[in-house]
């Protein structure tokens, strides 16, 4: 019988998603991510398998914290189209913060290992779809309240919303002020017209 593990995996996995936000897959190492989560290599390995599959692990705490993010605003019960201010608000307030440098860990996978890795590209393609869901869903919600234009796709104004979100992202790296950032909210909010 083994011995119990003496720390939470879920608090690694916390830790090993920093570690990986902060300095990207490649440039992150073994010995890095022990050293940030306090785990020998056995444990890492009996725990997570290898360093892929705690970066997927860490890629799921990442989604699971920004899906519960996003729900918290886009459930609201208020309009449609203030929900999406909201969110695009709450976007340009985490792009001038102090992690804002860090930009988005999804589109860090996407550029670094997408490209060549099937497993990061189906994860990010399961992350976009849930994403892309719930945002047309308050599109589809302002257009039978009337304050988001019938004409629209809402689908397709999801992805163009998502699209922008990831751009504010990127933009949040050059240490942008929060009134730069508002000015493409409302850029994106037009959209909705």
């Amino acid at each position: 019988m083994g011995r119990p593990k003496q720390f939470d995996p879920d608090e690694a996995a916390q830790e090993a998603m920093e570690a990986f936000w902060e300095r990207g897959y490649a440039a992150t190492s073994v010995n890095d991510l022990l050293d940030e989560m306090g785990l020998n290599k056995g444990s890492l390995y009996g725990t997570f398998g290898d360093k892929k599959q705690l970066f997927l692990a860490a890629l799921e705490k990442y989604s699971d914290q920004r899906t519960c993010a996003a729900a918290d605003i886009l459930e609201q019960k208020i309009p449609a189209r203030k929900v999406l201010e909201a969110l695009l608000d709450c976007i340009a307030r985490d792009c001038t913060g102090e992690n804002a440098h860090r930009g988005c860990l999804a589109a860090k996978a996407a550029m670094e290992l997408a490209p060549h890795d099937k497993d990061v590209a189906a994860w990010l393609k399961k992350y976009h779809r849930r994403n892309v869901q719930m945002v047309a869903r308050v599109i589809e919600r302002g257009q039978k309240e009337g304050d988001v234009s019938r004409k629209l796709d809402a689908t397709a104004a999801a992805r163009f919303f998502l699209n922008n979100f990831a751009g504010m992202r990127l933009l949040g790296t050059t240490n942008p002020s929060i009134s730069e950032l508002k000015e493409v909210a409302e850029l994106v909010l037009k959209v909705l017209d």
